[in-house]
């Protein structure tokens, strides 16, 4: 989402020029409406991934992070780092006679898991659940056995829906934002 002093400016209005005389004003209300937004956004995004993936809020969250706008520079990030899958035991993974099941999108049923997933995506012999983790082993002998996680949450991130909601988002936030934080520092100055 691209937000700047002139989406500050137009939704201002009248009270641009008051804010504006102010030392730093404008910079200060970007700055703090800014920051408001990209954590809407990080919201809006961990919505759309737990819409389509049965995954806990948590984790989906944690692999999240914000950048936070500073004056200088007046630009706040939404980064996605890390492991962008998570172990599998946190998709609901449950031991059964043939295996481990987990639940991976909404709506749909339990799967069984079979293979590893991944780039070197290879057939399990069997899937287990030991020490609160799922692991599998690809040999007939016991090891060696590999930790399992779930898919990637990149898929839904890079999905123009995805980036038409955060946009959307963002701008209704820095909207709001801009009038309370530019109405909060001239009442610091009244006072």
């Amino acid at each position: 989402a691209r937000l700047d002093t002139f989406h500050a400016k137009h939704v201002l209005g009248e009270l641009y020029r008051k804010v504006e005389r102010l030392p730093n004003g404008i910079e200060r209300v970007v700055v703090h409406s800014l920051n408001r937004a990209i954590y809407a956004m990080r919201t809006e995004t961990s919505k759309a991934i737990r819409e389509e993936y049965a995954a806990p809020k948590k984790d989906v969250d944690a692999t999240m992070w914000v950048r936070h706008a500073r004056p200088g520079t007046k630009i706040a990030v939404l980064y996605a780092r890390g492991r962008m899958s998570i172990p599998l035991i946190r998709w609901g993974a449950k031991p059964t006679k043939k295996g481990v099941t987990v639940k991976i999108r909404q709506g749909a049923g339990r799967k069984l898991i079979s293979t590893t997933g991944g780039k070197k995506d290879r057939p399990l012999l069997g899937a287990f659940i030991a020490k609160g983790e799922v692991y599998g082993r690809t040999q007939k002998a016991s090891y060696p056995i590999v930790r399992l996680y779930g898919p990637s949450f990149l898929s839904v991130l890079g999905r123009p829906e995805t980036r038409f909601r955060q946009q959307v988002r963002a701008e209704e936030i820095f909207s709001k934002r801009v009038l309370v934080e530019a109405n909060r520092i001239l009442d610091k100055v009244k006072a």
